[in-house]
């Protein structure tokens, strides 16, 4: 009889054990339960925002479209510019801006566009036909680019497009939001290498008196000197006065000007595509009496290129220097480096430096890249303005 009972009373136990244990695993599998459906929450949360963000991409690089029967326009406008290689894309008529437009019957359009505080106004006249046509527009800079001088911050404004047709009827009326980058700002690429010549400005007025002052340096140099800066002078000038006049420039900047230790980002390959750099222009530098080696690189090469000389900006990793054609034809350069500039080193003493390290750069593979500036001005990349 107890052993009926205890039998009874463990198969009661058991049952209880085995409820217990069942309510446990639905508690787990409640608990794994929520906590994927809040996962997957949070996973449809972002998944969203993400798609949202590609779209917003997308969309601030695909066509502004509108449909007023009989015409059909689509707009192809970018989100960004950078300021400062604006004037190489009109120089080049860069497809900045384009115009696809149709009509199902035939008639005149005058395509209007305007950058806002930033260009004037460009009209171009189509001839709409059934099939689809497209038009490049890239209105001109405002004051013939002096506006270039105050844009030394970024600008949120618009791209300001209207089209209509010789009765003065209105199919596309938009502003186009566009952001405008600030003119110090480079985008180093490998696509966007040439741009940095527009920081090099042969023909300012503040380039100009540094030559002149340079002048008065020019006895220093070891004889015989030429009289003046003559550049090659119809390529006549030996390579060693070639030299006295690059020594004699840099002369001029020692004890007033300060070099500051900044890297250049640039990696010589679109590896670094999207990387940007504050660069003052070269009457900035003058003024601020300071500039990192990108900076004064440009202002010594603006000064090379005031006197004819061909000038080279030589990039190794995180630095940048200068490189002259000691001879017309290019068969030959030598070197400055600004960085000896704060240590008072004369400039024929900070050309052999300057050789010695590109030599080394040179054996070691570790030239990221050179630039010409006679290439870039070849490519229409001209200063960017003058004052």
């Amino acid at each position: 009889m107890a052993t009926s009972i205890d039998m009874g009373h463990g198969a009661g136990l058991q049952q209880q054990e085995a409820v217990t244990l069942m309510r446990k695993k639905f508690i787990l599998l409640f608990s794994i339960l929520f906590v994927l459906i809040a996962l997957s929450g949070a996973y449809i949360v972002e998944g969203t925002q993400a798609y949202m963000r590609y779209q917003q991409t997308v969309i601030a690089g695909q066509h502004y479209c509108s449909d007023q029967p009989p015409i059909h326009i689509c707009i192809d406008a970018p989100k960004a510019i950078f300021s400062a290689f604006y004037p190489s894309y009109l120089a080049t008529h860069y497809p900045l801006i384009a115009v696809d437009y149709s009509s199902s019957s035939t008639r005149t359009l005058f395509i209007s566009a305007t950058i806002s505080s930033f260009t004037g106004t460009q009209t171009q006249t189509v001839r709409a036909t059934s099939d689809v046509q497209q038009v490049y527009i890239l209105p001109p800079l405002l004051a013939n680019g002096q506006v270039l001088r105050t844009m030394t911050s970024e600008l949120q404004t618009s791209l300001h497009i209207v089209i209509t047709d010789s009765n003065k009827h209105t199919y596309y009326l938009n502003d186009i939001p566009l952001l405008l980058h600030s003119r110090w700002l480079m985008q180093w690429s490998w696509a966007n290498r040439l741009q940095i010549a527009a920081w090099v400005t042969p023909n300012d007025k503040a380039v100009s008196t540094l030559v002149t002052n340079a002048s008065q340096y020019l006895s220093l140099q070891r004889p015989p000197v030429p009289q003046a800066m003559v550049g090659y002078n119809n390529t006549t000038a030996t390579p060693q006065q070639i030299t006295d006049q690059v020594d004699a420039i840099y002369d001029a900047l020692r004890g007033h000007i300060h070099y500051i230790q900044a890297s250049v980002p640039y990696t010589g390959n679109d590896g670094s595509a999207g990387v940007t750099e504050n660069i003052k222009l070269p009457f900035e530098v003058l003024q601020q009496q300071s500039g990192m080696c990108i900076e004064l690189t440009t202002l010594l090469a603006s000064a090379v290129e005031h006197i004819g000389l061909h000038a080279e900006i030589v990039i190794i990793p995180g630095h940048a220097f200068l490189g002259v054609a000691v001879k017309a034809d290019d068969s030959r350069f030598e070197y400055w480096d600004a960085v000896d500039l704060n240590a008072g080193v004369a400039g024929d003493s900070a050309n052999v430096a300057a050789d010695k390290l590109y030599t080394t750069n040179l054996h070691q593979h570790t030239i990221v890249d050179t630039i010409q500036i006679q290439t870039a001005r070849k490519a229409d990349i001209g200063p960017m303005f003058y004052i």
